[in-house]
């Protein structure tokens, strides 16, 4: 089995460099604000796979230009 690192809300904070309250409000008014979550079922846990959040912030990388790499 792969096991992969799984980030909590904190954690996330931490590496966008936000603060948690905005990244709550934003699952909820802005989705494409914040990585894809991880649901587990039957809980109400936030949590994001570290490589998920990678690749995310990859496709938001912007080249001096404007554009997206």
């Amino acid at each position: 089995m792969d096991v992969q690192r799984l980030l909590d809300l904190g954690e996330l904070a931490e590496v966008l460099g936000r603060s948690p309250e905005t990244i709550k409000k934003d699952l909820k008014r802005n989705p494409e604000a914040v990585p894809p979550r991880l649901m587990l079922p039957h809980t109400r846990l936030l949590r994001w796979r570290a490589s998920d959040v990678d690749a995310w912030l990859e496709q938001h990388v912007q080249t001096a230009g404007g554009r997206h790499v």
